[in-house]
């Protein structure tokens, strides 16, 4: 695969051309991505849990143990419309000879239980009703009957909680619940409910404002009124992913490339940030107020690509720039921005699907580069690429399930080599299996 040609903050696809100078190079610090994603996860730190009503919940990581309080059912009910009785008193009853007992009270479902039952006594319950102290099974109305002076005749034997629907049968106190790192789901909400909980120690999803840098660039939407514009994929791609990730984001569509207007939406945006993503405008990060530790690297991905970081202000919340181009901004976010946030979501940096394949054909790559390659993998796991080296169209990512990854250490690949493939989860209609 050919050199990355260096990004452009303009975003068009295939020019190599930075705004800030068009005949000046991209410096920096020579980086692996290996480096450069190290360097980049030490800037960030999970996010502080705190306690969020349970209806603002699913889809937030879980951080602390829940434990049943309470037994469910709360009481024991009746499940049948019946008598309840004490199981002892109807020792031997047959329809020859049936047990006889005091009736001594109704229960209805909405009724409280009343006073206990004791030996030689029942009570008539409806299906759902709280039984008494003392009853330890419900008989079905059909197998009694009433005799005179408030008697009932229970013509055979019963088990011991028979029909009863007993307290702590379902859900006994002290029972784990969920645990901290579930990620929380509706029905482990429902959960949360019906235990009595309105809270939950939670994580909050990071959030990330995007934006692209550019002059040539216009939002989805508008006309194209001169043959040098290009519609903005970028922001719309980046701003996809990052969500598909679990964070929140804020897109701002396109910023002008000019130093004051990247600097006045940085500092409008710190506030409501826990990590800012701009697709090209490195350039201008020295000139953003508060902009601190700034470093400029040439990550061995795809080429050269130009990253820069800054943490803005007291907090340094991180900024950083990626590589124009829709293939460029995709390929270095998911190789550096989403371990970020991966970490501010406290999972895996490295988390993400990745199976093996082998390739159809042979790939160019340059010694000391990682190269991710859109391409297909079909369920026998062959991968054949399907984009040029230098594409920058989100027409190649569409087709592509996978991103087959050359390794820094190989001089190109060659038909039949195995190679690990990022599998591009997000509603692809190839085959990756």
């Amino acid at each position: 695969m050919a050199s990355f040609a260096p990004s452009t903050t303009d975003g068009v696809e295939g020019d190599d051309r930075p705004v800030s100078s068009p005949f000046a190079r991209p410096t920096g610090t020579a980086r692996s991505l290996e480096q450069e994603r190290d360097f980049l996860l030490d800037k960030v730190q999970p996010m502080r849990p705190f306690a969020m009503q349970i209806l603002d919940v699913p889809g937030l990581v879980l951080c602390e143990d829940i434990v049943s309080d309470l037994d469910l059912p709360l009481v024991t009910t009746a499940r049948v419309d019946g008598y309840g009785v004490r199981g002892s008193d109807l020792v031997g009853a047959t329809p020859e000879r049936p047990a006889s007992l005091y009736l001594i009270d109704t229960i209805r479902a909405a009724d409280d239980p009343g006073r206990p039952v004791v030996a030689g006594a029942a009570v008539q319950v409806e299906a759902g009703a709280i039984v008494p102290e003392g009853v330890d099974a419900v008989v079905p109305l059909s197998a009694g009957r009433l005799g005179e002076d408030d008697v009932v005749l229970i013509e055979g034997e019963t088990r011991l909680f028979q029909n009863l629907r007993r307290a702590g049968s379902e859900l006994a106190d002290g029972t784990p619940l969920l645990h901290a790192g579930d990620v929380l789901t509706p029905r482990s909400v429902a959960v949360l409910a019906e235990v009595g909980l309105d809270k939950v120690m939670v994580r909050p999803r990071p959030r990330v404002v995007v934006f692209t840098v550019g002059e040539t660039l216009i939002e989805p939407g508008h006309a194209l009124t001169a043959p040098q514009q290009r519609y903005d994929a970028t922001t719309a791609l980046i701003t996809a992913a990052a969500r598909a990730d679990g964070a929140t984001v804020y897109p701002l569509g396109v910023v002008p490339a000019d130093a004051e207007a990247v600097r006045r939406v940085v500092n409008d945006q710190q506030i409501r940030a826990d990590l800012i993503v701009a697709i090209g405008g490195g350039s201008f990060v020295n000139d953003i107020t508060g902009a601190r530790d700034v470093d400029e690297a040439l990550v061995g991905l795809n080429g050269s690509a130009p990253i820069v970081h800054a943490g803005l202000g007291d907090g340094r919340t991180p900024l950083i720039t990626l590589p124009s181009g829709v293939v460029s901004s995709y390929v270095a976010y998911l190789a550096l921005v989403r371990p970020l946030v991966n970490k501010l979501n406290e999972v895996d940096p490295l988390a993400g699907e990745r199976l093996p394949g082998r390739l159809t054909g042979p790939v160019e790559s340059e010694l000391g580069v990682t190269h991710y390659v859109p391409a297909v993998r079909d369920a026998s796991g062959e991968v054949t690429a399907i984009a040029a080296s230098d594409s920058q169209l989100a027409w190649d990512l569409a087709r592509a399930n996978v991103l087959a990854i050359i390794p820094a250490d190989w001089d190109g690949a060659v038909a039949g080599s195995e190679v690990e493939c990022v599998v591009l989860g997000d509603g692809s209609d190839h085959e990756a299996r």
